[in-house]
């Protein structure tokens, strides 16, 4: 089942330029199963989320993208304003209580790369965030291949599970990047099971690149 875990629309992030409708009617067209709506600090009401399914005719998800002292951090399964929370500690809390996931949203954004790759390499395999998440986007629709190259060895290294998400502002890049679960997902609950069991792929369609870790 393949899924755009990670997109932004207009409702609730004034960042992005898609509309609702148009990001629903776009994953259909691809032919992605379903596509998580991650705002900034915000959730989507389920009753709106399931209305946009049904109108469309593809699983809508949802999610939020929370700011934190540690970077950004996706967020599945808390149905409460998390706004506030700013720190990743207690963000793992909460949502631990709520039974929910976390993953650790473009953390390779590497504003500059260190002539010394190992020392570079060794500085974030020790970043408390890996500690504290389920999973980290690997693939992001907005990466280089370097720091696509980077994050794949971080991984590794750390024995964590990578995620593909398109992190789409825009209908263009709706599904560049996407997550392939071996299971079917019909709602948040399952796409949670999943995700804290491990058993999916990040897939980048355009580079044609996978990846699996853990």
């Amino acid at each position: 089942m393949t899924i755009d875990l990670h997109v932004h629309t207009k409702f609730g992030s004034s960042c992005s330029y898609m509309r609702p409708q148009e990001m629903a009617k776009k994953a259909k067209q691809l032919g992605l199963d379903a596509v998580c709506i991650t705002e900034h600090d915000v959730s989507w009401a389920a009753a709106d989320l399931d209305n946009l399914s049904q109108e469309h005719e593809i699983l809508v998800l949802g999610g939020v993208e929370v700011s934190t002292d540690l970077g950004h951090v996706l967020v599945y399964g808390v149905y409460q304003p998390i706004w506030s929370v700013s720190r990743a500690e207690e963000l793992r809390r909460l949502v631990d209580q709520h039974g929910g996931a976390m993953i650790a949203a473009h953390p390779f954004r590497v504003d500059r790369f260190s002539p010394d790759r190992e020392v570079q390499l060794a500085e974030y395999c020790s970043r408390p965030i890996f500690q504290l998440v389920d999973a980290a986007e690997v693939f992001n629709g907005r990466s280089t291949t370097k720091e696509i190259d980077f994050g794949c060895e971080v991984l590794c290294r750390l024995k964590l599970r990578g995620v593909g998400g398109s992190d789409a502002h825009a209908v263009h890049t709706i599904g560049e990047t996407v997550t392939v679960f071996e299971r079917p997902i019909a709602n948040n609950s399952e796409l949670i099971s999943e995700l804290k069991a491990g058993r999916f792929k990040a897939l980048h369609r355009v580079l044609n690149r996978s990846f699996e870790g853990g």
